[in-house]
């Protein structure tokens, strides 16, 4: 059927045409710059771990920058989450957020077991820099992917947020365990770990108050 012509000046004079919205992956390469700094930013900042040669540089920088890698595709996964219409199921969301999980889990089993460096002293102060340093180096990731999530106006930020929070941790923590000297996975799956939730609970909190204000602007 043909629309009317009143209707279509209607629509004409009250709408204006808006760019289509990029893909999900495309959108996720716009971050890729961040995840490649976040990798390299604390190794050549402070140093690399004194048992680099011990691992190898497979299982060092190889599985960091695999690590790097699944955080941006879980991203590119948050901004799919965030296209109303696109929304996971359900069990979708729950193994976008426990894969990475087991990941970072398996990676420090495997540091651990090529390489088993003790936290001796002074475990609270390295703790509290190790999980500030990764969390603040997740924060520039987590700012960008929730700018550009919240543009897709999501259903639910909240979730979205989550998920980009949770890439931008991973990615982040791929570069703190480049320099972190120690792979005691008591430390690693406390410390680092928590800077990855953290991550992931300000994701959802940022991208929540970005598509608020963003539909209130409306």
């Amino acid at each position: 059927m043909t629309m009317p012509a009143a209707l279509r000046q209607r629509l004409l004079d009250q709408y204006e045409p808006v760019r289509p919205l990029p893909s999900p992956w495309l959108r996720a390469t716009w971050v890729a710059p961040l995840a490649v700094l976040a990798l390299v930013a604390a190794p050549l900042w402070f140093s690399v771990r004194i048992d680099a040669p011990r691992l190898g540089w497979m299982a060092l920088w190889g599985a960091s920058a695999m690590q790097s890698v699944l955080g941006l595709v879980v991203v590119a996964a948050a901004f799919r989450e965030s296209v109303p219409g696109r929304t996971w199921s359900r069990a979708s969301t729950l193994a976008w957020m426990i894969a990475p999980m087991v990941v970072v889990v398996a990676v420090t089993l495997m540091s651990w077991e090529a390489s088993p460096i003790l936290l001796r002293r002074q475990r609270w102060l390295v703790a509290a820099m190790c999980f500030s340093g990764s969390a603040a180096t997740a924060l520039p990731v987590v700012a960008l992917a929730s700018v550009l999530a919240a543009r897709a106006y999501p259903v639910r930020p909240a979730v979205a947020g989550a998920m980009l929070g949770l890439g931008s941790g991973l990615m982040a923590d791929a570069g703190w365990r480049i320099f972190c000297h120690f792979s005691e996975p008591a430390h690693v799956l406390s410390a680092h770990l928590a800077a990855v939730v953290v991550s992931s609970l300000l994701g959802a909190v940022l991208a929540t108050a970005l598509s608020a204000e963003r539909t209130r602007a409306r």
